[in-house]
């Protein structure tokens, strides 16, 4: 209930440059499962609503009469776009930017919080609403393709959107995000693990193609591994026919699992046994060894969460998480980080894969933050901490290749990114 990544906490941390997720909150999470009202009271399911969401009694009674996301997402829009300008004490300014030559210019300038918008879910697209089922295909098509071109018109467009979230959004399977206790409250099962749907497909070519504006660069964060590998051959596709124009794939906040394959990240079912005994966090809704290829291939990015939850094996995070010396605790923390990190250069197999991983939070979202890295106001102190622990340790220092821990570390916290921004956001 305490933001994270909030405007002060940005200058905190030493952040300049960030992503903006737009979130109309899915009615999936409005809905609990196995918890019967009758036996507990509404005022209680309204308490675990507000502890599940983290928004307020009066907010989530609003989201339960407006079932219109896409009018909810331009709200948002409306909301942060009107927000730009000084801070009311006038030492802080905030921007939106539209290009990487836009942002170098706002870089020049101190005390400036740059933001890049993003949507995170296509549930806003209009396929996810009750009124959808209504709706002939035809119908469906010409809404998605309506409301694609109204964010499209933005004055600040978004520059990544999630196809997929938490729950079925009639556009793509999602995989399993939820872990106990949280999966026995909310219900993910319609949709998931299938592949993208022929809305889908409309969708992906409306939001990637430039005939009807700038490219939407699609995130494959909450993607189920069917609708991953669909998407990565089409990716694969494009990029064959049009050397010129290519599409990176991103993954904008995540963990790599250390399956070596796709299919055998999904071999068993994502239940917590799958999650418990490993260094990393197995589910499918983390990258394979084959995966990073691919993304690596596109010159795309992967972006690691500060969720203790989808770095680590449950058995590990619980043996961190119990620890009482500070000291080891941040130690602790930042090898795991660093695990995942250095699964995506095993992966990719020699110096370019340390191109790929960047800082990708979730702050601000539904995560188990690390507890001594509780916001982005300890940014400097996790990067410190992080540089200081290879150093001292020289952990997997054949991985490497060459790179000083200062380097690698700056490599994740802002430079790859950059780098991305700088070849992709025209």
């Amino acid at each position: 209930k305490e933001s994270q990544a909030n405007l002060h906490t940005q200058m905190a941390g030493n952040v300049r440059v960030f992503n903006i997720s737009l979130y109309p909150i899915e009615r999936g999470f409005l809905v609990l499962r196995n918890v019967p009202q009758i036996l507990i009271g509404k005022n209680r399911i309204n308490v675990m609503h507000e502890v599940i969401t983290g928004f307020d009694a009066d907010r989530l009674k609003h989201l339960k009469k407006h079932k219109d996301y896409f009018q909810e997402l331009q709200d948002e829009y409306r909301y942060v776009h009107q927000s730009q300008g000084k801070s009311p004490d006038g030492k802080l300014k905030f921007v939106l930017v539209n290009s990487y030559k836009e942002l170098e210019e706002q870089l020049e300038k101190d005390n400036t919080l740059i933001g890049i918008m993003s949507i995170e879910g296509g549930h806003v697209l209009g396929a996810a609403d009750d009124k959808a089922e209504k709706m002939t295909a035809d119908e469906l098509t010409a809404l998605l393709t309506e409301n694609i071109q109204t964010i499209k018109n933005w004055e600040n467009p978004p520059f990544t959107i999630n196809l997929g979230h938490h729950f079925w959004n009639g556009l793509c399977g999602h995989a399993s995000s939820f872990k106990p206790p949280i999966n026995s409250a909310v219900n993910q099962n319609k949709g998931k693990d299938r592949g993208i749907t022929a809305h889908g497909w409309h969708v992906l070519r409306e939001l990637l193609g430039t005939h009807n504006g700038k490219r939407v660069i699609i995130d494959t964060k909450h993607m189920s591994i069917q609708s991953r590998k669909e998407y990565y051959h089409f990716v694969e596709m494009h990029n064959y026919i049009n050397p010129k124009d290519t599409i990176p794939i991103i993954c904008s906040h995540g963990g790599a699992n250390g399956f070596a394959t796709m299919d055998s990240s999904i071999k068993d079912n994502d239940i917590a046994a799958k999650a418990r005994p490993h260094r990393l966090y197995k589910w499918s809704i983390n990258l394979s060894n084959e995966e990073i290829q691919i993304i690596h291939k596109s010159k795309g990015l992967i972006g690691l969460m500060m969720d203790r939850g989808m770095l680590g094996g449950l058995d590990t995070i619980a043996k961190i998480v119990e620890l009482t010396d500070e000291q080891k605790k941040r130690k602790e923390y930042c090898k795991i980080f660093l695990d995942n990190a250095l699964q995506i250069v095993k992966a990719v197999g020699d110096k370019t894969g340390w191109d790929v991983p960047a800082m990708g939070s979730d702050f601000d979202g539904t995560i188990t933050h690390m507890e001594p890295y509780e916001s982005s106001a300890k940014f400097p102190q996790f990067q410190q901490d992080l540089i200081n622990f290879l150093e001292e340790t020289e952990y997997n220092k054949e991985l490497w290749h060459g790179y000083t821990p200062k380097q690698i570390i700056e490599k994740i916290f802002y430079k790859n990114a950059m780098a991305f921004y700088k070849k992709f956001f025209v």
